[in-house]
């Protein structure tokens, strides 16, 4: 587990928790969180618990219009400082649809300076402490209508890092819903260690977690929230997503922070330089 420093108070809150609040909170049928005040605390004791935690409207007004911006012009092919090695292409559209694009804060300032947002920051050091670095970035475009699944998976197999101290920042550049293909999260999946995984057969996403009864018990939650807003989870949280057969977009920003204490494994699995900058002191 992560070892969760002494909290500050300040921000609001949405977690998992809110499965207690809810009439009807049985297996994918929760349909929506709401918020709550909160202290970091609150917010590491739910994080713990769940394995993740959803933040509402860290990203507002022209930093959102901004970086929702500059994504498109990712997922649209307007980003020229992009090597075409980075992208990753929905199967069988035409014309070819961005499905992921990775290692944005290596080529473009703006994908930078979005990952040191203050609030986000504060939040993500309550939980993996200080000084904080930045692995990767990367967009899951799910584009209206031709996005593809995502099968059910941690983050760790795919990552040469020890020990676990991972937290994947995931930004909601469009409102996320059930029927575009929200993020779904069992909650308290972290706490089995690394899940066996096999070859998924999905482009962009090529392992799917193998069968375990014990997820069987554990609840999966479908969270549906609005843009700018942001879903913390930690990199054995299992989680997944459907296809988008929606009309809409539901294009998603995921920044992935490191403690200190995180090293290299294996440096030849690594897909980009061994250069992890320090965002937060």
């Amino acid at each position: 587990m992560l070892k969760l420093p002494a909290g500050r108070k300040g921000f609001k809150r949405v977690s998992s928790n809110a499965l207690d609040r809810l009439e009807d909170h049985s297996q994918n049928q929760v349909r929506s969180i709401d918020s709550a005040p909160y202290n970091c605390a609150m917010l590491r004791d739910d994080f713990e618990r769940d394995g993740f935690v959803v933040v509402p409207d860290v990203f507002t007004g022209d930093e959102l219009a901004t970086l929702s911006n500059e994504v498109d012009r990712v997922v649209e092919g307007r980003a020229e400082y992009l090597p075409a090695e980075q992208l990753v292409y929905e199967p069988n559209t035409e014309p070819p649809r961005v499905r992921n694009a990775f290692h944005l804060h290596h080529y473009s300032d703006i994908f930078l300076k979005a990952a040191k947002n203050p609030e986000l920051l504060e939040l993500l050091g309550s939980i993996l402490g200080k000084p904080l670095r930045l692995y990767a970035s990367q967009v899951f475009a799910k584009p209206a209508l031709v996005g593809s699944i995502v099968p059910s998976h941690q983050d760790m197999p795919y990552w040469p890092f020890e020990p676990y101290e991972m937290i994947s920042a995931w930004i909601a550049m469009d409102d996320s819903t059930i029927e575009n293909g929200c993020v779904r999260h069992v909650a308290g999946s972290h706490k089995l260690g690394i899940l066996p995984h096999a070859p998924s057969g999905v482009v962009g996403n090529s392992l799917s977690v193998v069968e375990d009864p014990r997820l069987k018990e554990l609840t999966e939650v479908p969270v549906e929230v609005r843009k700018g807003s942001v879903i913390l989870h930690h990199c054995l949280t299992v989680h997944r997503s459907e296809p988008n057969r929606s009309p809409k977009p539901r294009r998603g920003l995921i920044y992935v922070y490191m403690s200190d204490q995180v090293r290299v494994t294996d440096p030849s699995k690594l897909r980009q330089p061994a250069t992890f900058p320090i965002v937060s002191n």
